[in-house]
C-alpha cells in the first residue's frame, strides 16, 4: 500500500512539475502571457510515467482482479455497462435503475468518452462509477504489448478525468486478464481490473421473461456486463427488465419485507397430514460418498424417492453428490443450523440464499421444505420459515442416533429402534436419516434403510413435497372451524335429553341379547328392562347388515380391514376409542374417507357401569363416574370432530352420533348420560365376535355366516391383536357374496339407517 502511495505522490509532482515548467514567460513592454503545457503534452508525461512505473514494478504491483460481485452488491447479479449511447438511451437506464434501486457500473473507451460527452455527465451527476475498458483478450497481453495498453488506459483515464473530473480506478477486461494486464492497470494508477462473469446485449433481452431467465441462470455473486452501442432501440424496456430481474433479486430487503408483513410461525411438521399410502424418508449430512452410493441403491431397490437437504455450503461443495442424487430421481431440500443464527432475519435470508443456489447450480425447480440439520426448530426458524412461506420439516423418527455410530448390524438396530411390536410406518410419517455417521461402516445405513422400507412398511415411499403437495389427501390438522360440516359441529354437550328418559332409552338403544338382566342392566326396573331391546338388529327393509369394528389400532391392521372392505363395495362402522387418534389422525382420516361411518367408544374405554369383579354382576356409575363419562363423552367426539369433520359421505356426514358402550356394559345412568349429550343411538349388536380371542380365519368366518341376517349388526375389532379379522372378512364376504347372488346382502353403514 505504501509503494501505491508514494508512486501516486511522485506522479501528483511530476504533474506539477511539468506545468510550472511549460509555463513560459512572453514580455512585451507592457504585459506578460502565461502559456500553459497542452493536453497533449500532459497525456505523454502520464503515459512515461505509467511506462515508468510498470518497469519498475513490485512483485505486488498488480491490481485486483475481481471476477464476482462486489461486496455492497445486494441484488444476486453485479450490473456492469460496456460502452455508451446517446443521451436519451442513457437517461432511459438511470431511470431504470433508480426505480428498481439498482446500482451499476459504466466501463467506456476514450472515444465513448468524447462522443457522449453528455451522456458522460450525466452518469457522473447520478453517482455511477465510470471506469475504462480493455478491448482486448485479457489472457493474452505480454510485456511487449504493455506500452500500448498502458497508452490506451492513461489516455481514456485522461479523457474521462477532462469531462467528469475523477481518475477511474477501475478496467472492465470482458473476456479475462493475466498479470502483465493486472500490472498494466496499476501503473496506470487503476487498482481493479473487472472481469464480468457474462457479457449480453440489449438486443438479448427482448422481454422481462428471458430477463429474469438470464439473471436466474448466474449464481449470486455474479457480474452481469452489458453492451451498449449508438443508439439503442427499445432500450428501455430491456434495462428496465434487467433491473426489474435484478431487484427482485434483493433478498435481504425481501427477507426484511416478508417478516414485516407476515407474523406467521411454521409449524416443524413430524407427518404430513395426508391419507395417502406414502411416508417420507428424508436424509442430510453429505461428504461420504461411497456412503451415499449405498443410500441411492437402496432407494433405487425398494423404489423409493427421498428427499436429501443441503446447506448452503454443501450445494457448493459437493456437486457432483448432488447431481448423482438428482441423477437418481430424488429430491432436494434446505437444510439450516439455527445456531448460527441470532435473528429471524438472518436466517430466512440464509434459507433464501440456499434455495436461489440450489435452483442456479443444478436447475431444480420442485419445491423444496426447510429443516434443522442437526436438533429440533427453534422459535427463530419457525418464524422465517412462516414468514417465507417454506414448509418446515422435522421427523417422527430420528433412525440414525448417537450410540449407534459404532454399529455394525442393522437388524440389531431396527429392532432397537422400530419393535416389531410397535408396528408399521404411519401414513404421511416422516422418517430422517442423519448420513455421514456410522463410523465403522459405509454399507450400514443403506441396509437400515432397506430393512425400515422392507420390514416395518406398507407404503410408497415418496419425496416429502410430493406428499405434501398432494391436494387430493391432505387436510388441516386440527380442521379449521368454519370447514366442519354444521350437522357435525359440536353436536355433543349434556343437556339435550327432554321428555321422559326411558322413552328415550327403549327407543334408542340397540342392545345384545347377553345383556338381558338386572344383573348386567344396573338402574334398570324389571319392567323397564322388558323394554329394552336385546335383539341387537337394526330393522330395515333393503337386506341389510352392519359390519362394525371397535377400539382402534395401526396402519397394517386397519389398512388391512378397509382394503377387504373396498374389495367388496362394503361400508362398516367404525366405534373409535378416540384418546389415541391424535398420535395418528392421517389413518382415522383415511377410514372416513374411504366412505365408512365414524362413531365414539368413549375416549379411553370408559364403561357404563361397573363390574364388581365377576363379570356377571354390575352396578351403577357413581355420580363422579358420571361427570367423568360426560367429559369421556363430549372430548371423544371433539377429538374425532377435529379429524374428520368436514368429511362427508354419500353426502352425509363420516362423523356420526352413534355410540358403542365399552364391553357393551351399560346402565340407565350411563346411557341416560350418552343421550342427555346428545347422541342419537347406543348401538351394541346382535353377535360380539370375540376375535381378539379367534384362532383362525375360517372359524371366525363361519361365526360370523352364522350370525348373518338382515338388520345383523356384527361386532369386530380393529385392534393389533385382532390377528385374523381381516382375512376373515375377506372369506365371509367372498362367500356371501357367492352363495346369495340372487338376493344379496348389503354391507352398509349404520348412519345410512340409524338417524
Amino acid at each position: 500500500m505504501w509503494k501505491k502511495q508514494l508512486r501516486h505522490t511522485v506522479f501528483f509532482l511530476l504533474v506539477i512539475a511539468g506545468c510550472f515548467l511549460a509555463v513560459k514567460m512572453y514580455r512585451s513592454d507592457d504585459q506578460r502571457a502565461i502559456v500553459p503545457v497542452s493536453q497533449s503534452e500532459q497525456t505523454i508525461i502520464r503515459i512515461n510515467e505509467a511506462v515508468t512505473n510498470y518497469q519498475n514494478r513490485g512483485e505486488d504491483d498488480i491490481a485486483l482482479l475481481r471476477t464476482t460481485a462486489s461486496d455492497d452488491t445486494s441484488q444476486k447479479v453485479e450490473l456492469v455497462f460496456k460502452g455508451l449511447s446517446d443521451s436519451q438511451t442513457t437517461q432511459n437506464l438511470i431511470n431504470a435503475m433508480e426505480s428498481n434501486d439498482v446500482i451499476a457500473s459504466f466501463f467506456i473507451s476514450g472515444q465513448d468518452a468524447s462522443e457522449y460527452k453528455e451522456s458522460l455527465g450525466m452518469i457522473a451527476n447520478a453517482g455511477y462509477v465510470v471506469g475504462v475498458v480493455y478491448e482486448g483478450n485479457g489472457s493474452t497481453v505480454t510485456s511487449a504489448s504493455v506500452e500500448s495498453i498502458v497508452s490506451d488506459f492513461v489516455r481514456s483515464g485522461g479523457t474521462i478525468q477532462n469531462e467528469v473530473g475523477l481518475w477511474p480506478s477501475q478496467v472492465l477486461s470482458p473476456q479475462s486478464a493475466n498479470d502483465e494486464l493486472l500490472a498494466a492497470a496499476y501503473a496506470s494508477s487503476m487498482d481493479t481490473v473487472v472481469v464480468p462473469t457474462k457479457t449480453i446485449t440489449l438486443a438479448d433481452i427482448p422481454t422481462s421473461t428471458i430477463a429474469k431467465k438470464t439473471v436466474d441462470g448466474l449464481v449470486r455473486g455474479s457480474i452481469l456486463c452489458v453492451e451498449l452501442t449508438a443508439k439503442e432501440a427499445g432500450a428501455s424496456t430491456a434495462v428496465s427488465a434487467i433491473c426489474s430481474a435484478l431487484a427482485s433479486t434483493d433478498l435481504g430487503a425481501s427477507s426484511e419485507a416478508l417478516l414485516q408483513e407476515n407474523d406467521d410461525s411454521a409449524d416443524a411438521m413430524i407427518r404430513v397430514y395426508t391419507t395417502e399410502r406414502a411416508v417420507a424418508f428424508t436424509f442430510s449430512g453429505l461428504g461420504n460418498q461411497a456412503e451415499l452410493s449405498g443410500v441411492l441403491q437402496t432407494l433405487k431397490t425398494v423404489k423409493g424417492t427421498g428427499t436429501f437437504f443441503v446447506t448452503l455450503d454443501e450445494a457448493t461443495r459437493y456437486t457432483d453428490e448432488i447431481q448423482q442424487i438428482l441423477d437418481a430421481g430424488q429430491s432436494l431440500g434446505i437444510a439450516i443450523q439455527p445456531s448460527l443464527y441470532s435473528n429471524a432475519e438472518a436466517m430466512l435470508l440464509q434459507i433464501m440464499k440456499t434455495e436461489e443456489t440450489i435452483r442456479t447450480l443444478y436447475t431444480y425447480t420442485d419445491d423444496m421444505a426447510v429443516r434443522p440439520v442437526y436438533g429440533n426448530a427453534n422459535s427463530l426458524l419457525k418464524r422465517a420459515c412462516g414468514a417465507g412461506g417454506y414448509m418446515l420439516a422435522s421427523s417422527m423418527v430420528n433412525a440414525v442416533r448417537t450410540n449407534d455410530i459404532r454399529a455394525t448390524d442393522a437388524e440389531a438396530i431396527l429392532e432397537d429402534l422400530l419393535p416389531e411390536n410397535q408396528g408399521m410406518l404411519q401414513r404421511g410419517e416422516i422418517i430422517h436419516f442423519q448420513m455421514n455417521q456410522y463410523q465403522k461402516s459405509n454399507q450400514l445405513l443403506g441396509e437400515l434403510i432397506g430393512l425400515i422400507a422392507k420390514n416395518r412398511n406398507i407404503y410408497s415411499l415418496k419425496s416429502l413435497t410430493a406428499i405434501a403437495n398432494n391436494s387430493e389427501y391432505t387436510y388441516q390438522y386440527p380442521l379449521a372451524d368454519s370447514s366442519i360440516l354444521s350437522a357435525v359441529k359440536d353436536k355433543i354437550y349434556p343437556g339435550q335429553l327432554t321428555g321422559d328418559v326411558m322413552t328415550a332409552i327403549a327407543t334408542r338403544y340397540i342392545g345384545v341379547d347377553w345383556v338381558s338382566s338386572s344383573n348386567f342392566l344396573p338402574g334398570f326396573t324389571k319392567d323397564e328392562i322388558k323394554r329394552l331391546d336385546k335383539t341387537g338388529l337394526v330393522p330395515n327393509d333393503q337386506n341389510m347388515v352392519f359390519l362394525t369394528f371397535d377400539d382402534w389400532g395401526t396402519d397394517e391392521t386397519i389398512t388391512k380391514i378397509l382394503d377387504v372392505l373396498k374389495a367388496h363395495n362394503a361400508k362398516a362402522t367404525f366405534f373409535v376409542v378416540a384418546k389415541n387418534v391424535q398420535y395418528n389422525p392421517n389413518l382415522l382420516r383415511s377410514i372416513a374417507i374411504a366412505g365408512h361411518n365414524v362413531a365414539s367408544h368413549t375416549y379411553s374405554h370408559f364403561q357404563l357401569s361397573n363390574d364388581v369383579g365377576t363379570g356377571k354382576k354390575f352396578t351403577e356409575l357413581s355420580n363422579e363416574q358420571l361427570d367423568e363419562l360426560e367429559g369421556e363423552l363430549i372430548n371423544s367426539y371433539d377429538a374425532l370432530q377435529a379429524i374428520i369433520g368436514d368429511v362427508s359421505v354419500g353426502g352425509q356426514p363420516a362423523l356420526v352420533r352413534l355410540f358403542r358402550p365399552p364391553t357393551l356394559a351399560v346402565s340407565k345412568s350411563g346411557l341416560t348420560k350418552v343421550f342427555d349429550c346428545g347422541y342419537l343411538f347406543s348401538v351394541s349388536g346382535s353377535y360380539s365376535s370375540q376375535d381378539y380371542k379367534a384362532s383362525s380365519a375360517d372359524k371366525l368366518a363361519s361365526n360370523l355366516k352364522k350370525y348373518t341376517k338382515s338388520g345383523a349388526v356384527l361386532v369386530m375389532h380393529m385392534s393389533d391383536n385382532s390377528i385374523y379379522t381381516a382375512a376373515a372378512l375377506d372369506i365371509y364376504l367372498s362367500e356371501m357374496e357367492r352363495k346369495y347372488q340372487d338376493d344379496p346382502y348389503q354391507f352398509a353403514a349404520l348412519g345410512s339407517v340409524l338417524k
